[in-house]
């Protein structure tokens, strides 16, 4: 009947759509390949960024004279064309290669170390995580630290949450009572243990490496003397060009979105008659391509002899020193700020120097130098010096407040050469049609 006919159809669609969909979802699956990657945790300032170097990277860049990681791995790797590199599955393989990485250098071997554990915990400070590195039984221990302190806090949340309930439910009937005018006092609420904030990404793998600048070979040799296929590489460890002091330059309008100064000739630029907070840092210049690479050793970067500055730690003492015409007016020292937000509509911030408060553990969110700028078209000159009176190298900067041009002026000076062109249309027009005697 047709009832039965339209029924059966049905089904037969929906058989099909779930079998495109199988099929579709079994095309988009990716081609994956067994073999040998290195991965690595590559030292930066106080912490470590992670990628892998597949077969199709050749050269691994570290920094010079920093403790690195390079672990020798196999897993299961596929082409994402998206990013135009190669990801790993490291959920499906992730298998440590034992052995010994050998590195040579001009053909002599310079370092012979076998495969340990190691562990990177990180701990916060600030606004940043401080990391550390902790290999072989160091680690071990360290992870054993780790586990038995994150257990103690979790038993501690635990009565917590216990002590809360209790008192939730004690302060539910004191509230009755009182309500029945009572004169009952509320008991104390439970105060909740400090919050455990150590992150560790675990006992691990590898090969701890630190050399100095220069290109090195380095191969993986297994424990019956052979050398592991795909474990020869080059790594090319590189240090800075130079060091100076950058800023964070924060406008007191727009505290969340700082200006960035690092290069010795950029200038400070801010708004007449308002208020900046520059935020020191130590900064170093490094190649950037090398600096590209070793963030992400897959990156297509081609040849260039650009230089890339990387802001380090902020800077924790020293004067911030105020010149004019090379003459010394003010110096100020770093002072802790809180924000807050102004309530209302506006949802602007107001920046108030920051009052400790021994009841609490706030810290301040910005430390910085402030700087009132004058009228438009004024200028002075910034430099650092520490605590026993000396500059400190790469702290100088100019500061300037622009003169606001008026906008009738930036219309009518635009308008000029519109003028000027329309004048010399005029002009020859004028002479096209005047007599050849007549016109000059």
């Amino acid at each position: 009947s047709q009832p039965r006919y339209r029924t059966w159809l049905q089904l037969v669609c929906i058989l099909l759509v779930l079998g495109g969909l199988q099929g579709s979802a079994h095309a988009q699956e990716p081609d994956r390949q067994r073999t040998f990657v290195y991965g690595i945790n590559a030292a930066i300032a106080k912490s470590y960024t992670g990628s892998f170097a597949p077969p199709t990277v050749q050269t691994i860049y570290l920094l010079a004279d920093q403790t690195s990681v390079i672990s020798p791995r196999i897993t299961q790797i596929y082409f994402w064309p998206i990013t135009n590199e190669y990801k790993a599955s490291w959920e499906l393989l992730n298998q440590s290669v034992d052995g010994t990485l050998e590195i040579s250098q001009n053909g002599q071997i310079i370092q012979q170390t076998a495969v340990t554990s190691y562990t990177i915990q990180y701990t916060p400070n600030g606004k940043k995580a401080e990391a550390q590195l902790m290999i072989g039984a160091d680690a071990d221990a360290a992870q054993a630290r780790f586990t038995a302190l994150q257990k103690a806090y979790q038993v501690e949340l635990q009565k917590h949450f216990e002590a809360e309930r209790a008192w939730t439910t004690a302060m539910e009937d004191v509230n009755r009572r009182r309500e029945a005018g009572e004169d009952v006092a509320a008991p104390p609420e439970p105060v909740a243990p400090a919050l455990f904030s150590v992150v560790s990404n675990g006992v691990n793998q590898g090969v701890p490496v630190k050399l100095l600048v220069g290109s090195y070979q380095i191969r993986l040799r297994a424990k019956d003397g052979s050398i592991v296929a795909g474990s020869e590489r080059t790594i090319v460890a590189f240090g800075p060009r130079r060091s100076a002091i950058g800023y964070q330059v924060v406008p007191e309008t727009r505290w969340t979105t700082p200006d960035q100064v690092d290069d010795l000739s950029d200038v400070i630029i801010g708004k007449a008659n308002s208020q900046i907070y520059l935020i020191p840092h130590y900064e170093e210049e490094f190649p950037a391509r090398a600096y590209g690479l070793l963030e992400n050793p897959q990156q297509q970067i081609g040849e260039t002899s650009d230089w890339k500055w990387v802001m380090g730690d902020p800077l924790e003492n020293g004067e911030l020193e105020l010149l004019i015409n090379g003459q010394p007016i003010k110096q100020l020292p770093l002072t802790p700020y809180r924000v807050k937000q102004v309530p209302g509509n506006t949802l602007g911030y107001e920046i108030q120097e920051f009052k400790p408060d021994p009841t609490k553990t706030a810290n301040p969110d910005l430390v910085a130098y402030p700087i009132h700028l004058d009228q438009p078209g004024s200028g002075l000159e910034i430099r650092i010096r520490t605590p026993a009176g000396e500059v400190m190298p790469g702290s100088t900067r100019l500061v300037r407040t622009p003169t606001a041009t008026p906008l009738g002026t930036l219309m009518l000076l635009s308008a000029c050469p519109i003028a000027l062109g329309a004048l010399i249309i005029l002009r020859r027009r004028v002479k096209m049609r005047l007599p050849r005697n007549v016109a000059g």
